[in-house]
């Protein structure tokens, strides 16, 4: 019967598809032991070498497209608190500019109203001793 053992931890199993199962989930890989192999002759251990890379290739990719995803996760959260902020202090120059245009219309309309006859008569008679 054919045994299998992995090349890096002491997984063995008797069964290909449970060494195949193993190789996926721990990107290790499996070796037919004891003068037997897959069938297919003597490419078939070329095979499940070339599967098991492969199946190391496709986790390490996941493993990286994780890791980026994250780190592009992480950035939008940072420029989305960027965002809230500069909004809030946008918010606050708007309420500044309304106030500053409320009090130049105040002391505008107090100077037009000193430039009048009436506001320049009363302006004079305070100074009149």
């Amino acid at each position: 019967m054919t045994h299998y053992q992995c090349g890096s931890c002491s997984y063995q199993s008797d069964h290909l598809g449970e060494a195949q199962q193993h190789s996926h989930q721990t990107g290790h890989v499996c070796i037919g032991k004891d003068g037997a192999g897959p069938a297919g002759g003597r490419f078939g251990k070329a095979r499940v070498v070339v599967k098991a890379g492969a199946s190391v290739l496709a986790a390490t990719t996941i493993g990286v497209l994780a890791w980026k995803y994250k780190g592009l996760q992480e950035e939008h959260e940072e420029l989305q608190t960027k965002h809230e902020g500069l909004l809030s202090m946008a918010a606050g120059l708007v309420v500044q500019l309304a106030e500053s245009t409320a009090e130049n219309e105040s002391l505008k309309s107090e100077n037009d109203y000193l430039k009048s006859a009436t506001g320049a008569s009363k302006t004079l008679k305070s100074y009149d001793c």
